[in-house]
């Protein structure tokens, strides 16, 4: 999936008006990830994919999850960014 077409799909699980601030949000992390390398574009819809997948998840399953980071190999701003959405879900 293209990295648009995953960007609307996650922005589309918040009400529009969290949209444009969230959208600021996710572009600065994904501008903060380490280019250079061979498949930055597969960085990036790794990011996005793990983004949505903890973005839904329940309150419980997403603290324990943020307690193994390191084991999940996803860094702590993804999980900063997708308590943001959870939050802006309601």
């Amino acid at each position: 999936m293209e990295r648009e077409a995953m960007m609307t799909k996650l922005l589309e699980l918040l009400p529009e008006d969290q949209r444009p601030a969230m959208r600021q949000k996710i572009e600065e992390a994904l501008a903060a990830l380490p280019h250079g390398q061979i498949d930055h574009e597969a960085t990036v819809a790794s990011f996005l994919n793990d983004l949505g997948a903890l973005a839904q998840w329940r309150g419980a399953d997403f603290i324990y999850s943020r307690g193994i980071a390191e084991t999940l190999r996803v860094g702590e701003d993804i999980f900063e960014l997708a308590y943001a959405m959870k939050r802006a879900m309601g």
